[in-house]
């Protein structure tokens, strides 16, 4: 079906239901895939393009949670979006992105060459850079290291590239964070986001200083959060 026609009809669908007019846009973020705004005079429905050429059970599980004709999201549909965030590919988009991988004491361009070819068969073409964690005053938690999917980027909390943090601490965060890639997260049957599943657990653990690196971070986590 042509799109033009889809969306046509996808939209009076919901206007018919909804009796008020709905805004749809197709958007191609990289991160926020499904917005809905239930306002008095009209929905606002913003959707990634992959919901384009969804299977049709999908969009009706769609529409009736924009209907309101169910209170969340379906399985399905957060299994579905799950799976189309996983085989999204922005690196296109690392022009526009600044990448620093070279730090006072570490260089992770480095670290994750040696993770590569130790851990990963030289397989993963990833690409990583430091980031600094933004400062919120109530935040008890500190971030040491972030995967994004869609642009294979790894980003390393600019905290750890000092002197008193053991390189097999950096490597490990950039290995847990590279097993992100192979071990993709999904949803369940209940339509629960599983990130650090089993497989992925397993995995972590054959990294040769594991027990090392989880005991210095449970006897420097407070220290690096107050330190943010």
């Amino acid at each position: 079906m042509n799109q033009n026609f889809f969306l046509a009809d996808f939209q009076r669908e919901l206007e018919q239901a909804l009796r008020k007019s709905v805004k749809l846009r197709i958007n191609n973020n990289r991160s926020t895939m499904l917005s809905v705004k239930w306002e008095p005079d009209c929905t606002k429905v913003s959707m990634h393009r992959f919901f384009l050429d969804a299977p049709k059970n999908i969009m009706d599980d769609l529409a009736c949670y924009i209907k309101k004709e169910s209170k969340q999201l379906t399985p399905d549909v957060k299994s579905f979006m799950e799976d189309r965030i996983n085989r999204l590919d922005y690196t296109h988009e690392l022009g526009k992105v600044k990448l620093n991988s070279a730090g006072s004491i570490y260089n992770l361009r480095q670290l994750m060459d040696q993770v590569n070819r130790q851990y990963f068969e030289n397989q993963l073409d990833l690409n990583i850079t430091w980031f600094e964690q933004q400062r919120k005053k109530f935040r008890s938690q500190f971030t040491f290291g972030l995967y994004h999917q869609p642009l294979r980027l790894v980003k390393i909390n600019r905290l750890l590239d000092r002197v008193d943090v053991p390189e097999y601490l950096l490597s490990f965060v950039i290995y847990h964070e590279m097993l992100h890639c192979v071990f993709p997260s999904y949803c369940d049957g209940a339509g629960r986001r599983k990130v650090h599943h089993h497989q992925f657990k397993t995995m972590e653990r054959k990294f040769h200083a594991y027990d090392h690196a989880m005991e210095w971070i449970e006897l420097n986590r407070e220290r690096l959060i107050r330190m943010r």
